[in-house]
């Protein structure tokens, strides 16, 4: 490194800077992440994206850094140098993480550390303390030798360094004090939420949504089947109440018709006229039409 970078800097301040490349000059993205091993506190890597909301990253050794400047990060991104990333897998894009003691409090959440760029050593952590916790609301500064183990969502204090750590603000600092420097369309890497707890979250809320559409869908089928029925008893009723009087009419008009038919006695009634005929009157003797 030349002597243009900082004797001191924040990880904050250096999260969304442009990274560039010495040999081309063509430009890597902004910078999401910086890469922190929690063993030895040394800053040891970053990380760049590119593409559809920064997810195409590409990690860069804290050795390649040639410069740090007000605007950007020059790089030498050998191809020798980039493929050789083995000190970055013991490393972690350290971001806001819960702040615990050794006694099982949980203390606050680390929102920024300072370190040194020329050899990447952390000189502070900086934390947030909760409401809850022993020490008054503010931004404070612990010492890395305080640190017992740092993981992906939490890091493990000291009680007795905790409790001894210097305030640097008081109150509450804003959430958005640890990306100093946002840009539009871009994610910080190392603000993505846990995959975990957002797949057991979205399980949650799936199975949630699946209950009430199933109940949802069971009133609405009861209710759908109590108004086929009650559609059905009525349609039933009236077919009913139609045939009772189609029966009616037809019994009536079968009545008016036979009204006028004799029937029993009648048709053996000797009142009736009968006429009788003498079979000789009608054909005269052949003798006698025919001199």
């Amino acid at each position: 490194m030349d002597e243009s970078i900082p004797q001191a800097m924040l990880k904050s301040s250096l999260i969304n800077r442009l990274a560039i490349n010495l040999d081309t000059a063509e430009e890597f993205g902004p910078i999401t992440e910086v890469w922190v091993n929690g063993r030895t506190h040394q800053v040891s890597g970053l990380g760049c994206g590119s593409g559809l909301l920064g997810r195409q990253n590409r990690r860069f050794l804290w050795s390649q850094v040639a410069s740090i400047g007000r605007d950007g990060v020059v790089l030498r991104a050998g191809v020798q140098a980039e493929a050789n990333l083995d000190p970055l897998q013991d490393c972690l894009p350290l971001a806001e993480v819960e702040l615990w003691s050794d006694h099982g409090d949980r203390v606050g959440y680390l929102t920024d550390y300072q370190f040194e760029p020329t050899t990447g050593n952390i000189l502070q952590y900086r934390f947030v303390a909760d409401s809850s916790s022993l020490l008054q609301p503010g931004l404070y500064a612990i010492s890395p030798i305080a640190i017992i183990s740092t993981g992906r969502r939490r890091m493990m204090a000291e009680a007795d360094h905790l409790l001894a750590a210097v305030q640097l603000e008081a109150g509450t600092p804003p959430p958005s004090s640890t990306t100093t420097r946002p840009m539009p369309g871009s994610l910080p890497l190392d603000h993505w939420p846990d995959p975990k707890r957002s797949w057991e979250a979205a399980k949650e809320t799936t199975r949630q949504t699946g209950e009430q559409i199933a109940e949802r869908f069971g009133e609405r089928r009861q209710k759908i089947q109590s108004e086929a029925q009650d559609r059905l008893g009525r349609l039933l009723g009236g077919v009913k109440k139609r045939t009772r009087s189609l029966r009616n009419q037809l019994r009536e008009t079968v009545t008016d018709v036979t009204a006028g038919l004799p029937s029993g006695s009648r048709l053996q009634d000797d009142t009736i006229p009968t006429i009788d005929v003498d079979a000789m009157e009608l054909w005269a003797d052949e003798e006698e039409t025919n001199p």
